[in-house]
């Protein structure tokens, strides 16, 4: 999770840069608007008060939508709501998002002692004491704490790191009976759900602790960052001359200010790059939820 752009960042500085194939404006404007279309959803994190995902209204429950449509904060018996530690939280928050009776998700980081101040993600990344964790709503009326634990195990990716181990966070005495019920027929039944044969035995169960809500760039992460990479890998193939003889010869042979098409595609690409390396030091939006506060904000953006 930590170090997703150094690949695309050595891709880019293996390749050869000996082209002087020129770019008019129009081509340069369109490049650049390419590129800060690609990074927008970051930058408007970073300006604007953070937002949690949310559901269509088509899968909230009936009682859910009244609420949110009125205004209401009446807590409703319906919406319940989890928390895993499911290794690297970009994949299983998005996975998680699919599943029927799944209304919201939220990626952040819980699990620390009780005197440890609010975290980061570097602190998270080089710390030992914070776990990923993905935070879910779902509507008990169209799924049981079991299959939401079967979702769970699932879908998880752990990894043998306080940072990415497989935990389910219990929030009282009832939760932690139905997760450790869970396990245990599970793994007597040799419940097969997956294709690598993850035993139920690396699943731990904890007490739940404070969750921090994951800098803004975190949640749904891939849905962002796949338009990014489409835009980079475009920009790669611009700066290796893929596009020279693109309108009959045009980019390879227009010139202004001395600029080649093939540099001011690397150029827009290392801008690109860095900023993804620099959000992680500027983007600093963690925030602490209660119980409750995902499905609230999921129901008042709707």
């Amino acid at each position: 999770c930590c170090l997703v752009p150094i690949p695309i960042i050595i891709t880019y500085l293996s390749l050869p840069s000996n082209r002087v194939i020129m770019i008019t404006p129009t081509l340069a404007f369109a490049s650049s608007f390419l590129v800060l279309a690609g990074h927008a959803s970051c930058t408007v994190a970073f300006v604007s008060t953070p937002s949690l995902p949310s559901s269509p209204p088509s899968l909230l429950p009936t009682s859910l939508a009244s609420a949110a449509a009125t205004g209401s904060s009446t807590s409703l018996s319906a919406v319940r709501e989890a928390t895993f530690g499911m290794g690297c939280f970009w994949e299983p928050a998005e996975s998680l998002l699919k599943q029927p009776g799944v209304l919201a998700t939220a990626v952040g980081y819980t699990g620390a002692p009780p005197n440890k101040p609010p975290p980061t993600y570097d602190s998270v990344c080089f710390g030992k004491d914070w776990v990923e964790a993905v935070r879910v709503a779902y509507d008990d009326e169209l799924v049981s704490y079991d299959q939401v634990l079967d979702y769970f195990f699932r879908l998880q990716k752990p990894a043998y790191t306080r940072q990415y181990a497989s935990i389910i966070f219990v929030d009282d005495a009832m939760e932690e009976k139905d997760a450790k019920k869970w396990k245990k027929e599970s793994a007597s039944l040799e419940k097969k759900q997956r294709d690598d044969n993850l035993s139920y035995d690396v699943v731990q169960i904890e007490p739940s602790s404070s969750f921090y809500k994951a800098e803004e760039y975190h949640q749904r992460y891939w849905e962002k960052q796949r338009l990014r990479f489409l835009i980079g890998f475009a920009l790669i193939a611009g700066e290796s001359g893929a596009y020279n003889n693109f309108l009959g010869g045009v980019l390879g042979k227009t010139e202004i200010l001395g600029l080649s098409f093939d540099s001011v595609c690397g150029a827009l690409f290392l801008v690109g790059a860095a900023w993804m390396l620099l959000e992680r030091l500027v983007v600093r939006d963690v925030k602490e939820l209660e119980q409750g506060d995902l499905m609230a904000m999921a129901a008042e953006k709707n």
